[in-house]
């Protein structure tokens, strides 16, 4: 397969905006007929078009980045930030999905994340992520009504000769860091070297988890 991801220009983002009017008429035909149907049988899923407008103007605005996977010279799939993926209605089955998401973690480790956060929509994708070696967080829903899901990103780093620190590094929901008496969902312990400017370098980045279960 002969590919390329590109940062994205004024051309792929109005060949993407094509295709994603064209994936949101056909929604909205499928569910005038779902509703006329009296909701029988599966939802229709819709596409990103209702986000699009907000991302192609952080974009141009300088606030977020865009990629695009390119198969002989038309664009099949993009990728805004680690917050948006998709690969055209008619290009899917093929592994560009899968391309896109390896992209995005890549390009996240090399920015020096330990932690990657995405929010799944529709639900029929989590298989797919799940397959990408995320955790779907079932009973945690994000900020946009999806899915939560984690990948934690290992990192191994030697100490150097530096004071040893013990930490512990918890991890709550929103409702529960302001309730009385949080109780985080996840908690990680270990030890790491004080450096001269105070901060604690950790030496690997994935931790030994102490309390996986998860509240809201």
């Amino acid at each position: 397969m002969s590919y390329q991801i590109a940062p994205a220009d004024e051309s792929m983002l109005s060949e993407i905006e094509a295709w994603l009017d064209i994936e949101e008429a056909n929604y909205q035909l499928a569910l005038r007929d779902w509703e006329k149907a009296e909701y029988e049988g599966e939802a229709p899923v819709r596409g990103f078009r209702c986000n699009w407008d907000s991302a192609a103007k952080g974009w141009r605005e300088g606030r977020s980045k865009i990629h695009c996977l390119m198969v002989n010279g038309g664009v099949v799939g993009f990728l805004v930030g680690t917050d948006i993926l998709e690969v055209h209605p008619d290009r899917r089955g093929y592994g560009y999905g899968r391309i896109l998401a390896d992209f995005m973690l890549r390009s996240a480790w090399v920015e020096g994340r330990s932690v990657v956060e995405i929010e799944i929509a529709p639900s029929s994708a989590e298989p797919f992520w799940k397959h990408m070696g995320f955790t779907v967080v079932e009973d945690r829903e994000g900020h946009g009504g999806g899915t939560f899901a984690y990948k934690i990103l290992p990192r191994t780093f030697e100490l150097g000769d530096g004071d040893r620190v013990n930490y512990t590094i918890s991890f709550f929901t929103v409702k529960a860091r302001y309730g009385q008496n949080p109780r985080p969902f996840a908690e990680f312990v270990g030890h790491g070297e004080r450096l001269p400017d105070g901060r604690v370098h950790l030496r690997e980045g994935r931790w030994p988890r102490l309390k996986p279960d998860v509240r809201n």
